[in-house]
């Protein structure tokens, strides 16, 4: 029989289900935990986290199905998916979609479903978390946004992966393009103070004069002052303190104009006004905040151009002994409005190495791969796996340049820029039999760390096929290729006081779009046309007073328009006297697209490690500090730069340093170390995840990377998880769940102690008519009342228990006869004689009591639970408000 479904095009929608790289995983306690809560709270036998495949739905988990996947054709989540909004069916043989279903007819006998997408990071809806009964059921606006609670935490839990493992490979890539870039500067000033003596003496001293800024506190105002964020900063009463010049740029007021003003009024809107400052003096009467350490998006108000959304980093310090709280605030606006754009297209930006069509794959130093980016998976046809490098070239299909034979190992390139050689322009050839050939010119290096650490290798491919039409189109490939592979990614420059030109780097000669002899010992005003001369007049005046400056423009030369953000810096010698200025800028054009930052620097990286909220240091062998972040000082009130150099037992107190130098010295044989310890923070016991990872090299153990992060929140939360799991959450009575462990483990006990033990089994008597009468938040209030009136009328040793609805339970220990057990039973009916009070009205409760008494080791739950709900049945069928004690076992 076929059933109708939906028709829509879901191309796109799969593809992004399998860029989660979910299905046909093994089950997860963390979806798992989900779906018994669902069945739980909702009191349904079938609960599913489903994700609807081209051909089929398949269950990440599933609670009461023993299926693990269905065809989709007779699926009812594709028409949830379909409609991108939650679907309630509450009796499916009633529903002309659904009433020959297969699912429907035969088992598992669907009469009821509710079913809320989930979706992907970028919007697609990928699945759904589904709930299920056989008997046709009513859903409520409450129990709908439960499930759509629940739905939300399937959907982080989805996502988590891809979204951590993208910004992982982004921060990878950046590094590596990072290095690159440091390392081009040093060439070109290494040949340039071999060209020129006076200027390596210049270079020499303004190199010695970095070194000292670098040490001291115009270090961290040159960061904050050419940062691309925009920096403010507050008094403990929330008065502007700094303001850098992204933050003009962004809100739109200058310095001066900001400086002294209160931040509450200057750039956040009036209703979250109140909530900030509430805040502030919280953190500073207790010293804890919500949003310190964190990063978090908020509206804020320009001075112009209406509200605009930030991302913020917030944190407290001191300095002469006044609290202060400084914020890096980024324009994220366009980057929302971008995302939403991306959506509908369909496109996947997250980084910069996803939007170029070069193909980039990197590997660690033991060879393992580690990134593909999209051009990379398009060429190959192919992710990431775990091999051998003597298999990358038959598994990713690597060929000679001329296509003529599959590379050796010992070919490939990024195994030859794994083992220390520097690769240029190699051509290669991909062909993978599925797919078309394509031919690729490789470049690549080997990544080492600051202190000489082999990190791995990376390697750029540029596709060259459609030039290989033409040797014309060769040449101009070859030639953009060398452009990319063999120049900085900036235009580097200087200037004399003069205002000539006294070196340009070949990006930026090819900027000008003249030869060198053009340009050099040329007034820069020759460089430009008048009108965008003016733009940069303004700021070479003010470097050649010695004024470093930064600004952002778009530039047009020799009819070319680009975005550039530049810099310069003035050349200052010994004497104080100007020399000159250097100048860089970078094209900032694709940034402006795509929202990528990228760190030019070792202080940049600094200040990111100084703004996580975590605990980030590094141990030598002999356990002394070398690296500590600013978190030391915020968590222990240990200065970072007081602790290098010294052993850890000099820093911290010895029972610190017992706790962990066991741990430190397993890490120190090369193992890597987790633990989780109590330490007193901010006046709280708080818990940290710490992890220790050994530092090696060439076999040798260097020294250890510790890394410690916050996790009370989520042990807590689990706790609470936990509780909520085992507790009926109407009558604060233990639920279902709880209730099967205890009899289970009651029954342990009668046997060991071979004592008699009682299940009973209460109903309250014409529940329906009280819900009827005084509605469901009456019955709620009769339901609360009759568990406490229970409890009341047994022993404290005795268990209560509400399974669902009106239905309760009672487990009797050490009861020697079924006449004890009858006491029991007349002392609850009794307890229930007075009236029940529901809001202004009085009402009769009675109760049908069913009981099974045994003291037998034969007996099992099941047993005992089948006499108890025999002997209900029978109270029932005497006229109800009674109890009856069944048969038992002896």
């Amino acid at each position: 029989m076929t059933i109708a479904t939906p028709h829509f095009d879901d191309t796109n929608r799969v593809r992004a289900l399998c860029a989660l790289r979910v299905l046909d995983t093994p089950q997860e306690e963390r979806f798992d935990r989900l779906t018994r809560l669902a069945a739980a709270t909702l009191a349904v036998p079938i609960v599913l986290v489903s994700l609807v495949d081209a051909q089929r739905q398949w269950f990440k988990s599933r609670v009461g199905l023993a299926a693990s996947e269905t065809s989709r054709a007779i699926s009812f989540c594709t028409h949830t998916v379909a409609r991108r909004d939650m679907l309630v069916v509450e009796d499916a043989l009633q529903d002309p979609r659904f009433a020959a279903n297969p699912l429907v007819t035969g088992a598992p006998d669907i009469r009821f479903y509710a079913g809320q997408p989930v979706f992907s990071h970028d919007g697609e809806a990928v699945g759904t978390l589904c709930v299920i009964d056989t008997v046709p059921r009513a859903f409520d606006e409450a129990a709908r946004q439960v499930l759509r609670d629940f739905a939300a935490l399937v959907e982080d839990e989805l996502n988590k992966g891809a979204l951590v493992a993208a910004r992982m490979r982004a921060e990878q890539a950046v590094h590596a393009l990072n290095g690159e870039l440091e390392q081009r500067i040093e060439q070109r000033t290494r040949s340039l103070r071999e060209a020129n003596d006076t200027l390596k003496r210049e270079i020499g001293q303004r190199l010695a004069a970095e070194e000292t800024l670098r040490t001291s506190e115009e270090r961290i105002r040159t960061i904050v002052s050419s940062s691309f964020s925009a920096f403010v900063s507050t008094d403990a009463s929330g008065v502007v303190v700094d303001w850098n010049a992204s933050a003009e740029r962004t809100f739109g007021w200058s310095r001066e104009q900001a400086l002294g003003q209160d931040l509450a009024t200057l750039i956040i809107p009036e209703a979250y006004r109140e909530a900030h400052r509430a805040g502030m003096q919280r953190y500073a009467r207790h010293g804890v905040g919500k949003v310190i350490n964190t990063r978090i998006e908020m509206p804020a108000r320009t001075r112009e151009h209406g509200d605009i959304t930030v991302e913020m980093t917030i944190n407290a310090f001191q300095a002469g002994g006044e609290l202060f709280f400084g914020a890096f605030l980024h324009d994220v606006s366009e980057r929302i409005r971008a995302k939403l754009a991306l959506q509908q297209k369909q496109q996947l930006l997250d980084t910069v190495l996803e939007t170029l069509d070069v193909g980039v794959v990197a590997c660690s130093a033991d060879g393992e791969l580690t990134l593909f980016n999209r051009a990379a998976r398009e060429f190959h046809g192919l992710p990431p796996q775990a091999l051998p490098s003597g298999d990358w070239a038959a598994h990713y299909s690597l060929f000679s340049g001329d296509g003529a034979h599959l590379l050796e190992e010992r070919e490939v390139p990024l195994l030859r820029a794994l083992q220390g050689e520097t690769i240029k322009d190699c051509a290669m050839v991909i062909a993978p039999r599925d797919r078309a050939r394509r031919y690729v010119l490789a470049s690549g290096r080997r990544m080492s760390g600051p202190n000489g650490e082999a990190l791995g290798a990376v390697v750029a491919m540029k596709d060259i096929t459609e030039l290989n039409d033409s040797q014309r189109k060769l040449t101009i490939n070859e030639q953009r290729l060398r452009a990319i592979t063999e120049n900085l990614p900036a235009l580097i420059g200087q200037v004399d006081k003069a205002g000539n030109f006294t070196y340009l780097n070949t990006l930026a000669l090819r900027f000008y779009g003249r030869e060198k002899a053009q340009l050099i010992g040329q007034p820069v005003r020759q460089a430009y046309s008048a009108p965008e001369f003016e733009k940069v007049e303004q700021f070479m005046k003010l470097a050649l007073q010695g004024k470093r400056v930064s600004f952002e423009d778009e530039l047009t030369v020799e009819g070319r328009s680009s975005h550039y953000h530049a810099s310069y810096i003035p050349d200052i010698d010994a004497a104080g006297s100007v020399n000159g200025f250097y100048a860089m800028a970078f094209d900032i054009t694709a940034r402006k697209r795509s929202e990528i930052r990228q760190r030019d620097s070792e202080e940049r990286l600094r200040t990111v490690t100084d703004n996580l909220p975590a605990l980030i240091s590094y141990l030598d062998a002999d356990l002394r500090y070398r690296f500590a972040n600013a978190m030391y000082k915020q968590w222990y009130g240990v200065d970072p730069a007081a602790m290098v150099g010294k052993s850890v037992s000099e820093v911290f107190p010895a029972h610190f340093c017992g706790q962990r130098e066991q741990q430190l010295r397993r890490c120190l044989e090369g193992h890597t170390v987790q633990l989780e310890l109590e330490v007193a923070h901010g006046g709280d016991t708080r818990i940290l995840h710490s992890v220790y990872i050994p530092h090696l090299r060439d076999g040798v153990v260097l020294g250890a990377y510790l890394l410690s992060t916050d996790v009370t929140a989520a042990r807590r939360h689990e706790a609470n998880l936990k509780a909520l799991a085992h507790t009926d959450t109407l009558t604060g009575l233990p639920n279902r769940r709880s209730y099967e462990a205890e009899l289970e483990a009651a029954l342990g006990r009668s046997v060991r102690n071979r004592s008699g033990m009682a299940l009973m089994f209460l109903d309250i008597d014409r529940f329906k008519q009280i819900n009827d009468t005084l509605g469901h938040a009456g019955g709620d209030e009769v339901l609360r009342e009759f568990g406490q009136r229970l409890l009341r009328a047994v022993r404290k040793t005795d268990t209560v228990s509400r399974l669902a609805g009106d239905e309760f339970t009672v487990i009797l220990e050490g009861v020697r006869s079924p006449e004890e057990c009858a006491s029991v039973g007349a002392k609850i009916v009794e307890a229930m004689r007075p009236l029940f009070s529901v809001g202004e009205m009085a009402r009769q409760v009675s109760t049908s009591i069913g009981i099974a008494w045994t003291n037998s080791a034969a007996s099992d739950a099941r047993a005992l639970s089948t006499q108890a709900d025999a002997a209900l049945y029978q109270a029932k069928a005497a006229g109800r408000n009674q109890f009856c004690v069944g048969a038992g076992t002896k």
